[in-house]
This record gives structure tokens, sequence and C-alpha cells, in this order.
């Protein structure tokens, strides 16, 4: 049988360490805690609390502007970008590639 072990207040400098070991480390929740005597449910809301924010890349996308429609004796212009006239509406990767 496990001995419960006296919980105890840590600090949030000792809390940023576990959970730089632990992503440094290969070990599961599980092991770690047990390692370390932590409560998983306290694991977890440490790291919901003190979890880094991921900075987001710029997005490659670009924004396109819709043309108005055209005469119906034409074919309808769907979008324009960069001089690249689109009648129809194409997958995003498609469009990378043409304008790369």
């Amino acid at each position: 049988m496990k001995e419960q072990v006296k919980s105890r207040r840590r600090t949030a400098i000792e809390i940023k360490r576990f959970l730089e070991t632990f992503k440094h480390g290969d070990l599961t929740t599980k092991e770690f805690c047990e390692i370390n005597d932590i409560h998983q449910a306290t694991f977890y809301k440490w790291r919901s609390r003190y979890a880094e924010v991921i900075p987001v890349e710029k997005s490659s996308f670009l924004v396109l502007d819709q043309v108005s429609f055209a005469a119906a004796s034409e074919a309808t212009l769907f979008a324009e970008v960069k001089g690249i006239k689109l009648y129809q509406a194409v997958e995003a990767g498609y469009l990378k590639e043409l304008l790369s």
C-alpha cells in the first residue's frame, strides 16, 4: 500500500522547474508524478495554470478580394490575387503553388 504524502505548497519557481523537467524528459505523466510525489490532478492544474503561450507564426494565407459579378456573356471571375484571375474556387495548396 502506498504511503500518503503530506501535501505541501510549491512556489511558482518550483512548479515551473517541474514543468520544464517534464517537458524535456521522456517519462509519462504518471511516471513523472510518482517519482516526484505529485498528484496527477495537481500536475495537470499546474500545467494549465503555468502553460506557456505559444506564439502563432504569421499566417501564409493571403486575403482575397472577391470581384463583383461580370456580365452574363463573360466567364464569372471568382477572385483575383496578385494579377492571377480565378474563375472558380481552388484549393489553398494550388493557389500557394501559383504564387510561389
